[in-house]
């Protein structure tokens, strides 16, 4: 019997519970030993356990294991071992996309609008896979497809939570992104695993995007683990008196990065940043036709305009020209210019 599964089968039988996996490592300093001591009161078979996870294509990396995620051990509460399935690799640059499980409309195009970003640029997305920003930034690195996306889950990899997001993992692991997890098969959702879970998001990523974050929000607390882990913190603002940004702009008033677009992130940690239509034409990018109504007003004017302008231009009501013009600073296609507007 070797150690994964020994350590599979007492991860099992404390059903993921990490106060009790510490105890056990306090105690012992050896899986193996752990498990002879807590198998008597088990009747949970490792062998057979093992096999489950086999079946399904699921690795267990360990800490000691060489493909475990090198930015993940220089945490103190790493965690012993992750559950894996998909082929992701973690060594390319990883950014992670947090925020809101009760985003507005315009939070969750902006969190697709930058994931898709990070993606054309060769970044790697990381997120929760939970409603809202979450589930949006996993769909905009979809969209890109250029970088694979890795989903953190609070339950075993058997469980997809929240379950109406079971489609949009399988969708990622098509892709060639990953699901990762610390926790076993059968393991209930417990409130703590949201806690441990947000800091196995923060530190795989060189840095943390909060988008659409109130001032009582994980989001915040993947925000905090962050910093506390020496990775980089950005915050997309927002209307002043909305409190969905509540949050997103006390981190700002406390050192976090204030970003419009992709391009801020990828210069910010000395990524180069190619600009989608460097790539492809414009049919291919799937633009709204607002969107591209206000490339055209742009390069036909040949010179930075207002929204107004833009607006005038493009034949647009101002407030959708607004809209386009943010998800195109967002996605780095166009240029805010202290209000005026140029590619």
């Amino acid at each position: 019997m070797h150690i994964p599964s020994q350590y599979n089968a007492l991860n099992l039988f404390h059903q993921g519970n990490r106060a009790r996996m510490d105890e056990a490592w306090e105690r012992h300093r050896d899986w193996s030993r752990a498990w002879d001591e807590a198998r008597h009161g088990s009747r949970i078979d490792p062998d057979r356990e093992w096999e489950r996870l086999m079946k399904r294509d699921i690795r267990l990396v360990t800490h000691d294991d060489p493909n475990y995620p090198p930015f993940l051990r220089e945490i103190h509460s790493a965690p012993y071992a992750l559950y894996i399935l998909g082929t992701f690799c973690f060594e390319q640059p990883l950014v992670a996309v947090v925020g809101t499980r009760r985003a507005t409309h315009a939070g969750l195009e902006t969190a697709c609008a930058f994931a898709r970003g990070l993606s054309d640029c060769g970044v790697g997305v990381v997120s929760g896979l939970a409603l809202g920003i979450d589930g949006a930034a996993h769909r905009g690195a979809l969209e890109s497809g250029k970088r694979p996306t890795i989903a953190v889950l609070p339950s075993g990899l058997d469980r997809v939570y929240p379950s109406s997001h079971a489609p949009l993992a399988r969708e990622i692991l098509a892709h060639g992104g990953a699901l990762v997890s610390e926790y076993p098969f059968d393991s209930p959702t417990f409130p703590s695993h949201f806690l441990e879970r947000n800091r196995i998001v923060s530190c795989l990523s060189r840095g943390t995007l909060v988008v659409e974050a109130p001032e009582r929000s994980g989001a915040l607390v993947t925000a905090r683990l962050a910093t506390e882990q020496n990775r980089d913190v950005f915050a997309v603002p927002g209307p002043l008196s909305h409190p969905n940004y509540a949050g997103s702009h006390a981190l700002i008033r406390q050192g976090a990065e204030l970003v419009t677009s992709s391009r801020d992130i990828c210069m910010s940690l000395g990524i180069p940043f190619a600009k989608p239509s460097e790539n492809a034409p414009d049919d291919d990018m799937n633009l709204s036709p607002h969107e591209r109504a206000v490339l055209a007003a742009i390069r036909a004017a040949g010179a930075p305009l207002t929204l107004d302008e833009i607006a005038e231009l493009g034949h647009l009501e101002v407030h959708l020209a607004n809209q386009a013009v943010a998800l195109l600073t967002v996605n780095g296609m166009i240029r805010d210019m202290n209000g005026r507007y140029s590619l």
